[in-house]
This record gives structure tokens, C-alpha cells and sequence, in this order.
């Protein structure tokens, strides 16, 4: 089975939908720490662990839910939806830079 049809099934039958996005990012995190030395990048260890800790933080010290004037808002969601959005973004950016520094090292 899928992983990610096995973590939404289990999280819908425990009524707990509200931490499938915690439990995504927990999953893609730890994906990233045997890619470090896979590829000898350490900075994939800097992102699984930041993407560990903000699915951590966010589901021990955030609010599932809000309330905005009308509108509920899945706050899970959102914190660890823009925090992974900004980790990966950093990571492809500094991954691109590194890769623009190695090609200008190489003789033309």
C-alpha cells in the first residue's frame, strides 16, 4: 500500500484528519537524512531536520484550528504548508547556487 494513502486512511479513522499535513511533513523530513549522505550534501540533513521540528513545534504548540471573523481557518495547514514552502524554496535556492559555484570552477 501507498504511504500516502496508508497516513491519510490512518489519520481518518482516528477522526484526526487535521494531522495529515504534520505527519507529510514528518515523512518528508525524514526522507531527506538518507539523501545527505547519498548525494554528500549536508544540507539535507539542515532541511529533514527543520522540516522535523517545524511539523513538531507546529502540532505541540499551534492550534489545530482558528476562528477569522466568519472563517475557520486549518491552522496546521497553513503553518506547516508556508514553513515547508519556505524550507524547500531555501533549499532548492542554495542547492542552485552551489550548483552555479561548482560549474564555474570547471575550465572552459
Amino acid at each position: 500500500m501507498n504511504t500516502r494513502f496508508a497516513r491519510i486512511a490512518v489519520s481518518n479513522v482516528t477522526r484526526h484528519s487535521e494531522l495529515i499535513p504534520v505527519v507529510v511533513a514528518i515523512i518528508v523530513g525524514v526522507h531527506f537524512l538518507p539523501l545527505a549522505p547519498l548525494f554528500q550534501v549536508r544540507l539535507y540533513y539542515f532541511t529533514g531536520a527543520l522540516l522535523c521540528l517545524l511539523a513538531i513545534i507546529t502540532w505541540l504548540f499551534v492550534p489545530a484550528k482558528i476562528t477569522l471573523g466568519e472563517h475557520q481557518i486549518n491552522t496546521f495547514m497553513s503553518v506547516v504548508g508556508f514553513g515547508s514552502a519556505l524550507i524547500l524554496w531555501g533549499t532548492g535556492l542554495a542547492i542552485w547556487l552551489m550548483g552555479r559555484r561548482l560549474l564555474g570552477i570547471i575550465p572552459k
